[in-house]
């Protein structure tokens, strides 16, 4: 067994003193909100931190919350409360970014076993296109190949410069020249739902909400974000029929001083961030912090966010900040329009403070 790391030790100290009952009192009025994405169902090599968690991890997770008794609120009551003044002590909200065929196929059942609402954030560029994202699948048969000498970067640009319905031949090409097998093609491992599995999530109770259509890096690309609201949200009442689409989540956690302006008058009325913390009554609603969970989140880490015990330790942030990546990537799926392409960033957070996952290339044609 391996000794236990300084922050698992404060954590531990932590419990084992009383602590966590202290800082759940004294973070009573504080909503915690869950950040997930995506589950890696391909057997074999395991890709991704935060993108992509085991469904064992995800099941646990969901169980360790249900059994802690904290009440966990649709998205929207938890925020209506939070501004009123009347949520519930330590309410906990869930929230899923992306849209990611796994969400459907084994997040949900696990939702709906354990009856616990949440929302998703759902991109739809990709939902209109029987298509991997590309870059993922580009990094993860780089990866799974144990290629790290390969430009990903490189061989996305080349794919993504081609029209659309040419792009999973060159998939197939690449993983097949890296010797990599198809069981995540088969799985639909690097899918996005289509536009009737989101209407499917909606009507067995995913909360389907805004994620931008194309992905796409806010901090750079400011004022395309009204027009990306509004093709988000365009396409998803077209699948899903009439309903509010009012909550939004900062795509990879990007975000720009302008934006706060620009998704009011987009009619947004929550957003959130990929920033660890809780949120206080008077909190900015377009600008919500989360926990954003992954592969190398240990379950001490996990119950200290949902006490309030991260919250308390604070002035400790430094040394209770998690190693973010360790072995895989996290990834994210960057814009998916013509124009240069972004290189990959890895993620180094993970712990308490911002955790930026990395964008994804974007796409040389929508054709």
């Amino acid at each position: 067994m391996q000794p236990l790391s300084l922050k698992q030790r404060i954590l531990t100290l932590a419990h084992s003193t009383g602590l966590a009952g202290l800082a759940r009192r004294a973070t009573a009025s504080q909503l915690r909100i869950l950040c997930y994405h995506g589950l890696w169902v391909t057997p074999g090599f395991e890709f991704g931190n935060c993108t992509f968690i085991a469904p064992e991890q995800f099941e646990a997770r969901m169980a360790r919350l249900k059994r802690s008794g904290l009440p966990v609120l649709a998205l929207g009551e938890a925020i209506d409360r939070l501004a009123a003044g009347t949520l519930p002590e330590a309410a906990v909200a869930i929230t899923i970014d992306d849209g990611w065929v796994s969400t459907l196929t084994h997040m949900l059942p696990v939702l709906e076993h354990y009856r616990l609402p949440a929302t998703l954030y759902a991109t739809t560029w990709y939902a209109g296109r029987a298509l991997p994202v590309v870059n993922v699948a580009v990094d993860y048969l780089c990866a799974a190949a144990g290629r790290p000498d390969l430009d990903s970067g490189a061989a996305t640009a080349r794919i993504e410069a081609l029209p659309s319905g040419q792009r999973l031949a060159a998939l197939r090409r690449l993983g097949a020249e890296l010797g990599v097998d198809e069981a995540w093609l088969e799985l639909r491992q690097f899918n996005i739902m289509s536009a009737a599995e989101l209407a499917e999530a909606q009507r067995r109770g995913l909360d389907v909400q805004l994620h931008t259509h194309r992905h796409i890096d806010i901090e750079r690309e400011v004022l395309a974000l009204p027009r990306e609201i509004e093709q988000n949200r365009a396409f998803l009442q077209a699948a899903i029929g009439d309903k509010e689409f009012t909550h939004f989540c900062h795509p990879s956690g990007s975000n720009h001083p302008r934006a706060r302006v620009l998704l009011a008058a987009s009619g947004v009325r929550s957003a959130t961030l990929v920033e660890t913390g809780l949120n206080a009554p008077g909190s900015d609603p377009l600008a919500l912090r989360r926990f954003l969970d992954g592969r190398f989140v240990t379950h001490a880490e996990f119950d200290a966010y949902l006490s309030g015990i991260l919250h308390c330790l604070a002035p400790l942030r430094a040394l209770l900040a998690g190693p973010g990546v360790r072995g895989n990537r996290g990834v994210s799926i960057g814009r998916y329009e013509a124009g240069h392409v972004s290189g990959p960033e890895i993620s180094r957070s993970g712990g308490p403070g911002r955790a930026a996952l990395p964008h994804l290339a974007r796409a040389g044609t929508l054709s």
